[in-house]
């Protein structure tokens, strides 16, 4: 089986959180009237509100802005298919009405190119997918399963399967819970290396059982992720988990996973995420990579989103193989259709910049997370199935064009972080417990 990913030894996955393709991409990538699958907004989108409508509007370039949507969107399942509204994408509004203290028509606003200028100026210079969907219309916890086990999972006993984080058997910790084939078992028995950095306290990744008892090779960001670069020791597969919240053993840090909302999982800090705080981890990752050109060479970097969070796209998602064999799942939902669109770039010299697929593309695939499995799976030739859904899924093939000229980088200033810590905690968990807490965290 030929490579997927020609010339790339290294793949690394950067996922943030919880923002649709529109909100993030959709003024950068115009919507395509001959195609309303593809693209970004449409002229005149609107979600219906009460006896009125809100269009889609963009907030101009300022810190305030970065801070949009505040409070956070409502996440869970039963929320987005009122979003999704039987794939008419009309119920953004009205659902982000029934949270308290929300202003509805921020759920419309999708940024300017001053407001995610790192985001915009890898956008344009490399290659992004608006084809890309989160693996199913649920949480954080589910879709970063699928992103790495290419499934969320499934209660045995109900045989229901798993949608919001607070589904999960053990919902106060991730400490190796559930024991699924992962794509770092997959690497392993290959003979493939792998690591996980993370900016939090710990990474989500550790609910996986066999991540967690490899934690040697689960790393902090800071101190290793540069140092690999800089001495060419980068793994086969690298996963970056942002930081989430602000709560840290010494002092709060700010967040830097873009997640709309409060900056304390727990809520309650009055102090909103800021995105530029992520697009600042942007920058760095990517000024990083190119300050060793040999290693970008045969680098790929995917940034990409695990779900929408509430915030609005125009396209439906469409139906999906189920990740779930015959009668494992017969109660609820089987994940037969995928979740919102979410932004996906894919960095590196040698990408077809510009959509992928491109427009000329005469077949229209539809890429989630298990399609970055699905191309470790053929890059790296592992072998075993995680899930029917990988199985079938779209590789990234066609996305890496060796005879092309190399892709300049852009030239991309680290932006400050607008984020200011609180003036005390104000939380009555110990912060202990907040180590080891993840079930109320942000999704």
């Amino acid at each position: 089986m030929s490579q997927p990913l020609p010339g790339i030894d290294h793949v690394i996955l950067l996922m943030f959180e919880n923002r649709s393709f529109d909100n993030m991409l959709g003024a950068f990538y115009k919507f395509n009237p001959s195609s309303p699958n593809r693209g970004g907004v449409p002229p005149g989108f609107s979600n219906p509100y009460g006896a009125t409508s809100v269009a889609a509007w963009q907030a101009p370039a300022g810190s305030a802005a970065q801070t949009i949507p505040y409070p956070d969107p409502n996440e869970l399942y039963v929320n987005m298919q009122a979003q999704i509204g039987n794939g008419s994408m009309q119920g953004f509004v009205a659902d982000y009405a029934t949270v308290q203290g929300a202003n509805p028509i921020d759920i419309m606003q999708y940024y300017v190119a001053a407001n995610v200028p790192v985001t915009y100026a890898m956008a344009m210079a490399y290659a992004a997918s608006d084809r890309y969907f989160a693996s199913g219309p649920v949480q954080t916890w589910p879709n970063r399963l699928f992103s790495l086990c290419g499934t969320p999972g499934y209660n045995a006993n109900t045989n229901q399967a798993y949608l919001n984080n607070s589904d999960y058997p053990d919902n106060d910790s991730i400490d190796g819970q559930l024991d699924y084939l992962s794509i770092f078992a997959q690497l392993d028995n290959a003979g493939a290396s792998w690591k996980i950095y993370y900016d939090d306290l710990l990474p989500i990744a550790g609910l996986i059982y066999y991540v967690s008892t490899n934690i040697e090779k689960v790393v902090p960001f800071n101190t290793n992720f540069f140092t690999d670069i800089t001495n060419n020791t980068l793994p086969s597969f690298s996963l970056i988990e942002p930081n989430y919240q602000m709560y840290h053993i010494i002092s709060d840090v700010a967040p830097t996973s873009n997640h709309p909302g409060d900056s304390s999982a727990f809520g309650g800090s009055g102090i909103p995420i800021s995105i530029s705080c992520g697009e600042q981890l942007l920058a760095n990752v990517f000024q990083a990579l190119t300050a060793n050109p040999a290693l970008f060479a045969k680098t790929l970097l995917i940034v990409t989103y695990d779900e929408h969070g509430g915030l609005f796209d125009h396209v439906p998602p469409p139906s999906a193989t189920s990740p779930f064999l015959q009668g494992q799942v017969t109660t609820g939902f089987n994940y037969d259709s995928y979740g919102v669109r979410v932004p996906a770039l894919f960095i590196n010299p040698q990408v077809q910049p510009g959509l992928f697929p491109p427009l000329s593309a005469t077949t229209l695939p539809a890429f989630d997370h298990t399609s970055i499995l699905a191309t470790l799976r053929d890059q790296f030739g592992l072998s075993g199935s995680l899930s029917p859904r990988v199985d079938t899924a779209p590789t990234f093939t066609g996305l890496i064009n060796s005879s092309q000229p190399a892709i300049s980088p852009p030239n991309i200033a680290v932006p400050p972080c607008m984020w200011s810590p609180p003036s005390s905690r104000g939380h009555a968990e110990p912060i202990v417990r907040t180590m080891i807490r993840r079930g109320s965290r942000q999704g």
